[in-house]
Parts: structure tokens; C-alpha cells; sequence
């Protein structure tokens, strides 16, 4: 990057979009979650001013394989701790963890994301992560009490938010079915007073729709089962 300076630190061309690189407290985090981490944030009221006095930075990552680490390790060396925010797997902690390993120690930080420095879970791996379970994991990174009164007012009105919502969930569980127009669906219903055996594929759906469908086998053998019930 060629300014009209002679020479530009790495720190200057960091993707930093919060907060100032010598932070203690770092974010790292890619897509839809940095859109997630900046509404936590601001559902917290924790702004740029903010998050200089928290000592708070967030770095978003371009691209997560493979991670370039050479800037996401400068941007942690010398920080307290990084907390990753990615969606479903990690993909970015794992690489950051790598790169890190043989940092000197007083310039390491401790690494969390998808479970703490302790192995407990911190964030989901499964379904959508929202901005409340963000907060939530702020919040317990941070302690409580390094808010400002105004933040611990809107974490307050948050858990409320939230636990009106947990209560009004169906708590629906999604269960495999077969496609809209697919020929298995009206096929696998037996007559009544008569069973069937499903092979491998979409007749194994039918085990799970009470429709007196048995067991099954792999796919090649699926006459192997009534070849032992013949005998019944």
C-alpha cells in the first residue's frame, strides 16, 4: 500500500473497523457475523468512543481459507484475548490458534470461540447465531462490571427481550420428510394389516412416519430381510 510515506506499518493496513490496534480485547470475525457483532455491539450502546475506553477492537476477515496470517497475527499479538465469531464450525479458530502457537507468551492471547480457554461451550456451532448469544458471550468475556452503567442498563432490557421470546418459541423440530410432489410419499403407505421393509434411500423416510414401515439394510440386499421373514 503506497501512501506518499516512505514506509507503512503492517497496523496501518489492517482491516480494523472498530476500535485501535493496540487494543487488549480483539474480535475477529468474517460475513454475516461481523454484521452480528456490530448489532450486538450497538444493542449494548457500546460505540466507537466506547470501545477505545473498553480497550475493544474488531478485525473482519476478507477471506476464512485460508486465513492470511500475517495480518490476523498482527492484529493479536500483544491483545489479552481474541474471541472469534463465526457461524456453524469453526474454520478461523483453528487457523488463528496455529499461528499463534509459537508466539512468545507475554505477547500470546487466549483464544475462545466456539468453547473457552477451558473447553466449555461459548458459541453455537449449530443453527444461526444471533446478536443476544453474541452479547451474551461479550458480556461474559468482559465481566459485568467493565460496562458503563448505560451498558448494563441495555444488557438488562435485553435479557428481558430475550426471555420473552425463549417463551413464546413452538420448540418445533424439523424432521426429515419427503419432497413436495415426490411419487415415495403416496408409494410407502402399505395397506392396512400389511408391513414393509425400506431399502436405502427415500423409503427409509418412511420408518419414521408411522406407516408400518421395519428396519432396513444396505443398498444391494434389500431382499435380504424377507428372505429371513419367509421363514415366519
Amino acid at each position: 500500500i503506497y501512501t506518499g510515506e516512505d514506509t507503512l506499518s503492517l497496523h496501518d493496513a489492517l482491516p480494523i473497523l472498530m476500535g485501535q490496534p493496540d487494543a487488549r480485547f480483539g474480535i475477529v470475525t468474517v460475513g454475516k457475523s461481523y454484521l452480528d457483532v456490530r448489532q450486538a455491539l450497538e444493542d449494548l450502546g457500546i460505540d466507537d468512543a466506547e470501545a477505545k475506553r473498553l480497550g475493544l477492537a474488531v478485525y473482519k476477515v476478507a477471506l476464512v481459507w485460508p486465513l492470511e496470517t500475517e495480518g490476523a497475527t498482527a492484529f493479536a499479538l500483544g491483545k489479552h484475548e481474541i474471541l472469534v465469531v463465526e457461524e456453524k464450525r469453526a474454520v478461523i479458530e483453528p487457523q488463528l490458534k496455529d499461528a499463534l502457537f509459537n508466539a512468545p507468551a507475554d505477547r500470546r492471547p487466549v483464544v475462545v470461540g466456539k468453547t473457552d480457554e477451558r473447553g466449555q461451550k461459548l458459541l453455537k456451532s449449530d443453527g444461526e447465531l444471533t446478536p443476544f448469544e453474541i452479547v451474551t458471550a461479550l458480556v461474559a468475556r468482559f465481566g459485568l462490571d467493565s460496562f458503563s452503567a448505560h451498558t448494563k442498563q441495555r444488557f438488562e432490557a435485553l435479557q428481558r427481550r430475550a426471555g420473552r421470546q425463549n417463551r413464546n418459541e413452538a420448540g418445533l423440530a424439523r424432521v426429515p420428510y419427503f419432497c413436495s410432489g415426490c411419487p415415495h410419499n403416496s408409494s410407502t403407505k402399505v395397506p392396512e394389516g400389511s408391513m414393509a421393509m425400506a431399502g436405502i434411500g427415500c423409503h427409509t423416510l418412511a420408518i419414521g412416519m408411522d406407516r408400518n414401515t421395519k428396519t432396513f439394510t444396505h443398498m444391494g440386499a434389500e431382499g435380504a430381510p424377507w428372505v429371513g421373514a419367509s421363514h415366519f
